[in-house]
């Protein structure tokens, strides 16, 4: 078995991208090649959203996390929004999770079919 890295891209949108931010972005996403190991790139898009209450005249931040997953044939999308950086990437990852598993699960059914024992 070989050991495969999955190339991630992540690009900040109205925000810098912090150590930090990055390798809670890696750890997050590289165990989705434990799930499925034809991941071939992940881009990974965060911004932050300023909003204006027009009654109030405050402000309030939106950050949104967005992330698109490469596979033979076929790309996913995610999208998460929070009011914390954090909380959206663990949002988007738990999304792209369920995806994936999803994906996974109709991939070995429809070998089931076509493979016959």
């Amino acid at each position: 078995m070989r050991d495969r890295t999955m190339q991630i891209t992540i690009r900040g949108h109205h925000l810098t991208i912090t150590p930090a931010i990055e390798e809670n972005i890696k750890s997050k996403f590289g165990e989705m090649t434990k799930h499925l190991d034809q991941v071939n790139s992940m881009q990974v898009k965060l911004s932050k959203d300023h909003q204006i209450d027009k009654r109030t005249h405050k402000g309030s931040s939106n950050h949104i996390a967005e992330a698109i997953v490469r596979l033979p044939g076929i790309e996913l999308f995610a999208q998460a929004s929070a009011d914390d950086m954090y909380t959206s990437i663990k949002k988007l990852s738990e999304k792209l999770k369920r995806q994936l598993q999803k994906h996974r699960k109709i991939q070995c059914t429809y070998q089931q079919v076509i493979v016959p024992i």
